[in-house]
């Protein structure tokens, strides 16, 4: 499952892609300054791996378009196509008894913040991306996601974009949200060790409405299977192999000049 940004009922999402390009080639760029789109959205998501209780958070929208030095070096403004570098944030949110009494008997899992890099190659109308993290807080393990979209213009205003997701982590992750210590076990819970690997697979979905040039709304849904030692967790045993999310969003942008 992808559960990008959650924290406990606030979700917080941040992205920003970063494609080194000649100041030539900057199509939307205008001079030295800055692009950038900030929103807001609603997401409704688990309240944590495995569940099946949803929750509606409040979702913090980032977006650096573009960034132009007075020395002539720039960051995004150009085409999509190509290879692009951004960095990759995430918070997962603390798991307690209190907000998920199904879990009684399981320590509380503190929030962790994950910081990482993100990459993107897009060539027309696919593109291929991927990131990893490295968490600190609740959980100090690696986590990374593979995907692939075909993307859909029908027009200036719409654009449309699908394809699978892939998520991975070691072995520290999976036992932090999905393993049950021998202190913790219990009759629903038995001691369980989980393997690190695959953590799940799906598909995403979403579209884009660019209403004019300021403004744009945004909506997206996703579908992921838990597999292996998550799927089999007694933990996900208490919810749903079975993760969705939905999201719909609004984006302002921002052109400041230097």
């Amino acid at each position: 499952m992808i559960q990008r940004f959650s924290l406990a009922a606030t979700s917080l999402l941040a992205s920003a892609g970063f494609a080194l390009i000649p100041a030539a080639q900057a199509q939307d760029a205008s001079g030295p300054g800055i692009t950038f789109e900030l929103g807001a959205a609603g997401k409704v998501t688990p309240s944590y791996f495995g569940s099946s209780d949803y929750i509606l958070s409040p979702v913090p929208l980032i977006r650096l378009k573009r960034l132009e030095l007075p020395n002539g070096f720039v960051i995004g403004g150009g085409s999509d196509e190509g290879f692009s570098l951004s960095p990759s944030f995430a918070v997962v949110g603390e798991r307690s008894t209190k907000d998920s009494p199904e879990l009684v008997g399981l320590n509380t899992i503190d929030t962790a913040f994950e910081f990482g890099l993100a990459a993107k190659y897009q060539v027309g109308q696919f593109r291929v991306m991927g990131a990893l993290r490295r968490g600190f807080g609740g959980h100090e393990g690696i986590r990374g996601e593979l995907g692939a979209d075909y993307i859909y213009k029908p027009d200036d205003k719409w654009t449309f974009h699908g394809g699978p997701r892939l998520d991975f982590a070691d072995s520290t992750f999976a036992n932090t949200y999905f393993g049950v210590t021998a202190a913790e076990a219990s009759g629903s819970f038995p001691a369980t060790t989980a393997s690190g690997g695959l953590i799940s697979a799906g598909l995403e979905a979403g579209v884009r409405y660019q209403v004019n040039e300021a403004w744009a709304v945004e909506a997206g849904a996703s579908w992921d299977r838990l597999v292996g030692d998550a799927a089999d967790s007694p933990i996900t045993a208490q919810g749903s192999k079975d993760q969705y999310s939905v999201q719909f969003g609004l984006l302002r942008r921002f052109d400041i000049g230097f």
